[in-house]
């Protein structure tokens, strides 16, 4: 079976190189090619921020500082907790859980945390919004528009992940970033360009097709 290259070849990045940046330039180019993703009659819901440079670091410093002093997140979507994800969606994260634990070590545990307390190094993150009220379908059209912004990255061979960690605390990005509050912080994509970290070299499985795939005839 052929795979899409650009697909097949992107991962999420959990250690970004701080200092190598990515181009105001680029990052449009990444968006305007993100903009053909279809939506509901062409609503095209989504608004886009970019925090780089001292906004992004004033964002960082809040929430290392929230982080070690272990304020709970409170994103604008809210979370479900893993007791209440379906079997096949807790399974395959428990094994993700497992095969990283044992990837990394105890050691390399500790500096993916420390990773995640710094949004991964990352030196821009976009933040996608949306205006209230927010529908599933809103929701939908939303995540399609995401991935097309990580394919479109990849293409420009920029790495991203998509991480709750970005959107943790909205109230800090939307005074720092300037987001008015009629408009739901749907989640962040932090970009740049990866890092030799060891976290880097760890590669999730995919459920085998059988697992999530019916086609009736």
């Amino acid at each position: 079976m052929e795979f899409n290259d650009v697909i097949n070849n992107r991962k999420s990045i959990r250690s970004f190189d701080p200092h190598k940046t990515v181009s105001d330039e680029l990052i449009k180019k990444i968006i305007t090619s993100a903009q053909r993703t279809p939506s509901w009659t062409n609503s095209q819901p989504w608004r886009v921020y970019v925090a780089t440079g001292e906004k992004l670091a004033s964002i960082k410093a809040d929430h290392l500082e929230r982080t070690q002093n272990k304020v709970k997140g409170n994103s604008d979507l809210a979370v479900i907790h893993r007791a209440d994800w379906g079997q096949a969606m807790a399974e395959n994260s428990r094994v993700w859980n497992a095969e990283i634990s044992d990837y990394l070590g105890e050691e390399g545990l500790a500096a993916f945390s420390d990773l995640q307390m710094h949004l991964f190094n990352a030196p821009a993150v976009i933040y996608l919004t949306v205006e209230r009220k927010v529908s599933p379908w809103m929701i939908y059209d939303m995540g399609a528009f995401s991935q097309s912004i990580l394919l479109a990255a990849a293409n420009e061979q920029v790495d991203t992940i998509p991480a709750y960690e970005t959107a943790k605390y909205p109230d800090a990005i939307r005074k720092i970033v300037g987001i008015p509050d009629n408009e739901v912080i749907i989640g962040g994509i932090a970009m740049g360009y990866r890092s030799e970290g060891k976290i880097n070299q760890f590669h999730a499985k995919r459920s085998p097709l059988d697992h999530f795939l019916t086609i009736k005839h």
